[in-house]
């Protein structure tokens, strides 16, 4: 059994100890600092006698240490220290945001995930955007406090008792991680001794589901992190504005709504140009066919609908905008029903569509765009010839 020298200090930044076994997947000490993955908490990472640890895990009841090339017998083991820290910031800031959750909406926490860049935890109803804040401010005024963080150790039946946010787990000494009046919870992750070395917790972001919400965040240094992008990208958005922070959002309204309007304008005006060069199209024959680069669904209809207002044309017209589109069109003298052709049109782009006997349109991912009209030519020119 490998004795876990980070539950009896997570500060402890270098140990030593022997190899008591070897495997092809690392190496198991006889005492270890390195934390292995576990509980939503990722693994420490560092050095044995200045070789890189890539992993840690458990095996059973032994810490398993994979290195990068073989270590001797006797070893000094040497902790990331910003990772352990970093980890015991996002950690220890999921037990006060999840307690908080409790108090502030009676939100249980279901999961919790600890990433690189962010963490988030799910939490078992939808919270309304104002309970979001509240319960970050109540998880900072805790921090604030700087409230001691006590370690305990219970056999079942004494955990049974305490007042914790889920059940104790089954098993005969639970670890319980204690922030006094406020959170109590059984876990086996690395946490700091006080609530103030959290630093702070940022609320980055939450996305509401039917009956969860899953809440993203950040603490300690990674929220000073984001804050410093976030006064960055505000800076940055003020500067090309000309607007400082306090007027930067009616700065903003203000430029989408010209944005809006010289959208509508243009718009309007293509739909004239593509008006017209469905006139002019007609005068090439009775059936039309064109591909038109960069063009969507709206514009090859505009085509469409002026090429076929002239008597006795049928307009087959493809586009390659953000999606592959395709308008098959008839004027009225022309007796053709194209619903029941236009599923086969739109198989070299396994497209989907529909519309009237008339006029029908659809799109699909695929590029082939004219190995579409060239069936709908075919079918068409069949249809005509009978």
């Amino acid at each position: 059994m490998t004795e876990r020298l980070y539950y009896l200090d997570p500060y402890l930044k270098e140990f030593t100890a022997r190899v008591v076994r070897r495997t092809d997947k690392g190496v198991v000490l006889d005492r270890t600092a390195f934390y292995p993955t576990g509980g939503g908490q990722p693994c420490d990472l560092g050095t044995l006698n200045g070789i890189e640890v890539t992993d840690v895990v458990e095996d059973g009841r032994e810490v398993l240490h994979a290195v990068a090339s073989p270590v001797e017998d006797e070893v000094r083991g040497v902790i990331d220290w910003d990772r352990r820290r970093d980890h015991m910031q996002q950690h220890h800031g999921q037990h006060l945001l999840s307690e908080a959750f409790v108090r502030v909406a009676k939100a249980q926490t279901s999961s919790f995930h600890l990433g690189r860049q962010g963490c988030s935890i799910d939490l078992d109803k939808e919270i309304a955007p104002v309970d979001l804040e509240r319960a970050e401010t109540l998880a900072n005024m805790i921090i604030y406090e700087n409230r001691p963080v006590q370690i305990s150790y219970f056999g079942h039946e004494e955990a049974k008792n305490l007042p914790m946010r889920k059940p104790p787990p089954d098993e005969e000494r639970i670890r319980v991680v204690t922030v006094n009046d406020f959170d109590c919870q059984a876990c086996c992750g690395t946490h700091p001794r006080t609530t103030g070395e959290v630093g702070v917790i940022c609320v980055t972001g939450a996305e509401r589901q039917k009956g969860s919400t899953r809440v993203h965040f950040v603490c300690g240094y990674r929220a000073l992190t984001e804050a410093r992008e976030n006064a960055r990208v505000i800076k940055s958005m003020g500067q090309k504005l000309s607007a400082g922070r306090d007027d930067l959002e009616k700065s903003l309204d203000r430029v989408q709504a010209d944005f809006a309007e010289a959208r509508r304008q243009f718009q309007a005006a293509e739909k004239k140009l593509a008006e017209q060069l469905g006139k002019d199209l007609a005068a090439r024959g009775k059936v039309v066919i064109e591909v038109f680069e960069g063009k969507g669904i709206e514009y090859l209809r505009a085509v469409g609908t002026a090429l076929i207002a002239q008597p006795g044309k049928v307009a087959i017209l493809g586009g390659t905008g953000e999606s592959t589109s395709v308008v098959v069109a008839r004027s009225a003298d022309i007796n053709i029903d194209l619903r029941p052709l236009f599923k086969d049109i739109l198989a070299p782009i396994q497209g989907r569509g529909g519309g009237a006997a008339h006029f029908v349109q659809g799109g699909g991912p695929g590029a082939d765009v004219r190995a579409a009209l060239k069936a709908a030519e075919e079918k068409i020119l069949a249809n005509l010839g009978a």
